[in-house]
């Protein structure tokens, strides 16, 4: 039985190598300029080897000139390679076929049919041309495609000549042509307002940012939105004192205005940050490096620990140091690295011990020393000449941005009862006569913020909502990206990226509400539906954070400025890193090409055996995934087994996530059924024969060592490491001898012998291959406190 295969699917099909042709286009009156349009993106230039166009029945073949790689390529709108080919003469009426010659084209679509005459004009009409009826007696005539106020002024003009021929009076001031002007008015107000809604249904005409959004997020892409930059600053204090979140700071922008930056790593940051003068960069007893011997004066690349004058620095266990090393001139940038104080063992104190020097006296004494350690992953990644070093403390991260607050309230139904004094939200009634608020931010753009631990994750917004007075601790409401993910009566907001203007009222109390494109945001409460509707009267405390974007990525020690208002005595302040992750929110003409491609790049449904593996692939716990379909009666069964990471045991909080996964996937009239990896464990015993020159020892050794899946020999992992081997691998004895033939000393492998464990009582010769099931891997772990995994014997014989 056959398998039924899409070429063209695999063709396109992530990650894309190969290219093919699509269509051939006649781009000329002359019928000699052809542009020639491909399937994928992959690069072609200076691949073609050869073009070739046959099989016409008059002009057998049509010449085409050499391919000039500097012009005759260029990109479609789609960012795919296009080729213009020049011919040397047109061909006839048939049906040509043009061959290109390239390693980048697939063999079966690098030839295409098309037709020189594809652009001239055909007589050919087979369908009926419809009957004209008549106008109507006495009828005017309507001009369907009048859309402005002029067209539609001309419009009623001549239908009134027509319907009205005794009225001859065209004067402005004359009340039938004001009235006529009045209604040409309201036409072009309503067609406007058709054409705009019209052009906000779909994505590609779409202007509105509110409207590319949400037509993004029908096809789950997520347009990125205005995200802050981030940094961390050096202060040097006068006092001794937490630092509180907010404490505003700025840099000088290329154009002379002032980019703010707040501490804290966010707007519900709430640490307090220890500060002290003794960790300044710059003051009378900073932390100065100190080495034991001119010879040491290199803190070397990969370094985790240094020593630092003096005792009593008050350091902490977690804080954050600055090691900053000038260069040689000024030339020169510095080499500066953030370090956090960590013991080399968890329940240890270590990660700054005072000790002594007693070999060089200071003051009488020995020379008092701290010595500082931190975690392998902060490893030094350049060396340090300690003689140009600085280390200093007093490192407290800091967000783009400046923090605003409002306060506002929502209106009374009652209008006999006094409203609030707060500015008012907007009030509309939505589907099913469903309340909704509006409340559009006086400030903007608004700030939101990328996750530093996960780049995939999307932004956050810096907002905090929160009624007034507060009932109790947490009682705020909760933004959710879309109102369709908040629960029935769960107090949650979302955010528009529209500002709202208020136009009027209905007399039953609706605000008139209009929407423009600006970057300003609206924040928009529940319908009862999806999201709690705000009590009448209620008031808000709304705290945001206002932010500049790609322009917060300021350029290190380019922070200088402390605003007045901060509450510690600061000297100095200074960023000794560029500030990362501002940017500007994603352009409309990147959302429109990049929503459809993720749309198409992205596939939730599974089909066949390796859609499923890839599905369970996607789950970072998975190591390696395997399919089997079986009849199990009345239909197919799809029986999937995952290899998990790290264990040999598959639990059931994993069973069920991977359970969940293939069931959204899976096609209907399919079950689908996740079962326990099954490991063949194995016990091999091989016996080589060493060289008269080498040393048996040796050999035994280097030949365990290569086998052996969990030791690394020159950077590579054994032959029974456990991605060699995933569901359904066999075990074949040409690769295993062809690995022991590999090792240095020896000469030939004498026999192979194997027990599978829980299945043979007794070895035997390995054959050709050892064949396991789709759902079983082969296990060789050779690990003594764990025999049951299977176990690994090497019999050296000859040699010295």
């Amino acid at each position: 039985m056959t398998e039924e295969r899409d070429r063209l699917a695999e063709l396109l099909a992530p990650p894309t190598t190969l290219n093919g042709i699509d269509f051939v286009e006649i781009a000329s009156d002359d019928e000699q300029t052809l542009q020639v349009h491909f399937f994928t993106d992959v690069d072609l230039t200076g691949t073609i080897t050869a073009a070739a166009i046959t099989g016409g029945e008059q002009v057998k073949t049509v010449g085409v000139d050499p391919i000039d790689d500097v012009h005759d390529w260029s990109l479609d709108a789609e960012d795919r390679p296009l080729l213009t080919l020049h011919t040397r003469a047109p061909g006839d009426f048939s049906t040509y076929v043009l061959t290109l010659e390239s390693a980048l084209l697939d063999s079966y679509f690098a030839r295409s049919r098309f037709s020189f005459k594809a652009g001239c004009p055909s007589t050919l009409d087979c369908r009926t041309k419809p009957e004209l009826c008549p106008p109507p007696d006495g009828g005017p005539p309507i001009d369907y495609l009048a859309k402005d106020f002029t067209s539609f002024r001309k419009a009623l003009s001549d239908f009134s000549a027509l319907r009205y021929p005794d009225w001859r009076e065209r004067s402005e001031a004359d009340v039938g042509v004001m009235f006529m002007e009045a209604l040409s008015g309201l036409a072009d107000d309503l067609s406007y307002t058709q054409d705009r809604i019209a052009a906000e249904s779909t994505l590609m005409t779409a202007t509105q940012r509110r409207s590319l959004i949400r037509h993004a997020r029908l096809v789950d892409y997520e347009p990125r939105p205005a995200t802050s930059a981030r940094l961390d600053l050096q202060f040097d204090v006068n006092d001794v004192g937490p630092m509180p979140p907010g404490v505003l700071v700025s840099a000088q922008g290329p154009d002379g205005t002032k980019i703010p930056f707040e501490t804290g790593t966010g707007l519900a940051d709430t640490t307090s940050y220890a500060v002290d003068p003794k960790w300044n960069r710059n003051g009378p007893n900073p932390l100065a490096p100190y080495w034991w011997d001119d010879s040491q004066r290199c803190l070397r690349r990969g370094a985790t620990e240094m020593w630092v004058h003096g005792h009593d620095h008050q350091l902490a266990i977690g804080m954050a140091l600055l090691i900053d090393t000038a260069g040689a001139t000024p030339a020169d940038l510095p080499i500066r690295q953030i370090v956090h104080l960590t013991p080399t063992k968890e329940g240890l104190q270590n990660f700054a011990t005072e000790e002594v020097d007693p070999l060089f006296l200071e003051n009488g004494g020995p020379t008092p020393v701290t010595h500082i350690r931190w975690s392998a992953a902060e490893a030094l990644l350049k060396d340090h000449d300690l003689t140009r070093t600085k280390v200093a403390g007093n490192i407290v991260p800091a967000t783009q941005g400046r923090r605003v607050e409002e306060a506002f309230a929502i209106p009374i139904d009652d209008p006999a009862a006094p409203q609030p004094k707060a500015p008012i939200a907007l009030h509309r009634t939505g589907p099913n006569q469903t309340s909704e608020y509006l409340y559009p931010l006086r400030n903007g753009p608004l700030s939101w913020l990328s996750s530093r631990t996960d780049p995939e994750a999307s932004a956050a917004p810096e907002i905090a909502l929160e009624p007034m007075p507060p009932a109790s601790a947490g009682d705020g409401w909760t933004w959710r990206r879309s109102l369709l993910e908040a629960a029935l009566a769960e107090r949650a907001f979302t955010l528009d990226p529209a500002a709202y203007r208020l136009l009027g009222q209905s007399p039953e109390g609706d605000d008139y509400a209009d929407y423009d494109g600006s970057a300003a945001t609206t924040l928009r409460f529940g319908d009862g539906v999806f999201g709690a509707v705000p009590e009448n009267g209620a008031l808000f405390r709304l705290r945001y954070r206002v932010g500049q974007g790609a322009a917060g990525n300021v350029a290190r020690d380019s922070i200088k400025t402390v605003e007045p208002s901060s509450p510690i005595s600061i000297a100095t302040v200074t960023n000794p890193f560029p500030a990362t992750g501002g940017a500007d929110e994603e352009t409309a003409g990147r959302v429109r090409r990049r929503a459809p491609q993720k749309f198409r790049a992205v596939q939730y449904r599974a089909v066949r055996p390796e859609d499923y593996v890839a599905a369970a692939k996607t789950l970072p716990w998975v190591e390696a995934a395997g399919t089997v379909f079986r009849w199990t009666g009345s239909w197919l069964t799809v029986f999937t087994t995952a290899d998990p990471k790290g264990t040999d045991e598959l639990p059931p909080e994993l069973r069920a996530q991977l359970i969940d996964l293939l069931n959204r996937r899976r096609m209907a009239g399919y079950e689908s059924y996740v079962l326990a990896p099954r490991y063949v464990a194995i016990d091999l015993t091989i016996t080589v024969c060493v060289c008269p020159a080498a040393f048996r020892s040796d050999v035994q050794e280097g030949v365990t060592a290569a086998l052996d899946g969990s030791v690394a020999t020159e950077g590579r992992r054994g032959f029974f490491n456990p991605d060699n081997f995933q569901f359904g691998t066999p075990l074949e004895r040409s690769r295993l001898e062809a690995a022991v033939q590999e090792v240095p000393g020896v000469d030939g492998v004498v026999s192979v012998l194997y027990k599978v464990r829980g299945v043979m009582a007794r070895a035997a010769e390995l054959g050709d291959v050892l064949a396991v099931g789709s759902d079983q891997i082969v296990q060789v772990d050779n690990d003594p406190s764990a025999t049951w995994k299977g176990s690994l014997r090497v019999v050296a014989e000859g040699g010295k």
